[in-house]
């Protein structure tokens, strides 16, 4: 069974100006397709659009709205796109309706679909793109697409260096940094190469690495000021490990340990903090439920409302103030594939959940990242263990009431 980062968590969040922070079927809003599974992969879900590894999903880091503040205006339809589904129980009309709050009320749309399959893979938005980096294909790859919701197109960007997965990264000044990863098919070995991507040359370069000891993969990954905030995340085993890259400087700074052990989390900055949560540590339903604000002036983390639906392998993006929680894994509901529907806002300005309509095509294993006031959700998986899927979505919200 599998793990994934940025978080994807893992996109990732950024107040520094930075965006994020993630066969064919390019151009196609058909259903979902799923990659059957790789000999000794344990069989798809009855009904399951296939069968995955059995880890969360990656998006361990949360995004931000874009270069500029996050705007809330209508879609534009990019060429083959359908209209906007109004997300009112995810099609089900028996589900909750969409709930209304400091949001609005959410709106999901299926976008043209991604070139393959992908799951475990990190989702960062860079200069009004969406980029997905690495995860399974279902062979694990260091393939990297590029997403443009102007005209609804991928195209193909340099590959990185090796074939990896559960991805630690960010966005930051106009790069995609990538800080720490799973090597090749391996959940227990973690590189602690840091590979930083530049847009103009279209090419990747190696950073100062980690620290010997302290490197891992699918943590709770942020950005802010200028420094990549990576927390948790695993080797063998889950970790409180807390640490930070200094982009400008190339440097790592160890930080005071989490409370306690977190990976297939999401972390994203408001105000000047970074809050972190969902997650679990160990094994698919060992959920950590509760969140944590974490000053990196003070280097003090503060307990903050727990998560009303805990899980781990959920995707997050951070939208007007808010850190908005999507899918996860590990649901023992027998009709759910083990695949969570929730989607949740937290608002740190009342320490409050808000609990939104289910998503539209539930998945976990996947990474989400914000820009022009909308967040993007590429890939995942929509079956607990190996269900990678092609799909794509994107969620915008109304004016609030």
């Amino acid at each position: 069974m599998g793990y994934l980062a940025c978080t994807a968590l893992l996109a990732c969040s950024s107040s520094d100006g930075s965006e994020d922070n993630s066969a064919d079927g390019t151009g196609g809003t058909s259903a979902p397709r799923v990659e059957s599974a790789s000999p000794g992969e344990p069989p798809a879900a009855p009904g399951s659009a296939g069968s995955e590894d059995e880890t969360g999903s990656g998006s361990g880091a949360a995004s931000p709205g874009g270069d500029n503040e996050p705007r809330n205006e209508a879609l534009p339809l990019a060429p083959g796109m359908p209209p906007p589904v109004p997300s009112a129980g995810g099609g089900d009309p028996s589900a909750p309706q969409a709930s209304e709050g400091p949001l609005g009320a959410p709106v999901q749309q299926p976008l043209p679909e991604l070139v393959s399959v992908r799951q475990e893979h990190a989702v960062v938005a860079l200069a009004g793109e969406i980029y997905v980096l690495g995860g399974f294909t279902p062979a694990v790859t260091g393939s990297v697409e590029a997403f443009n919701p102007a005209t609804g197109a991928w195209r193909s960007v340099a590959s990185l260096p090796t074939p990896l997965h559960h991805a630690n990264a960010a966005s930051v000044n106009g790069r995609i940094y990538i800080a720490g990863f799973y090597l090749g098919g391996s959940f227990t070995n973690a590189d602690p190469r840091v590979l930083e991507y530049d847009p103009a040359a279209d090419a990747w370069s190696e950073r100062v690495a980690m620290p010997a000891g302290s490197q891992r993969a699918s943590a709770c990954v942020a950005a802010l000021d200028g420094k990549i905030y990576v927390f948790g995340g695993a080797r063998a085993t889950t970790v409180t490990d807390a640490s930070v890259y200094d982009v400008a400087a190339d440097s790592w700074q160890g930080l005071p340990p989490l409370p306690e052990p977190r990976e297939h989390c999401v972390a994203g900055a408001i105000g000047g903090s970074i809050y972190i949560a969902s997650g679990r540590s160990g094994g698919i339903t060992g959920f950590q439920p509760n969140s944590w604000q974490f000053d990196p002036t003070s280097g003090l983390y503060t307990p903050r409302a727990p998560i009303p639906t805990p899980r781990g392998g959920t995707a997050g993006a951070v939208l007007a103030g808010k850190l908005v929680i999507f899918g996860g894994e590990g649901n023992p509901d027998p009709t759910s594939f083990g695949v969570f529907t929730n989607v949740d806002a937290y608002d740190p300005a009342d320490d409050s959940w808000q609990a939104l309509a289910p998503m539209l095509l539930p998945r976990h294993g996947f990474g989400a990242a914000a820009s022009a006031g909308r967040i993007f959700l590429p890939g995942g998986a929509a079956a607990q263990g190996f269900g990678a899927v092609s799909s794509h979505t994107v969620v915008s919200f109304g004016a609030a009431p």
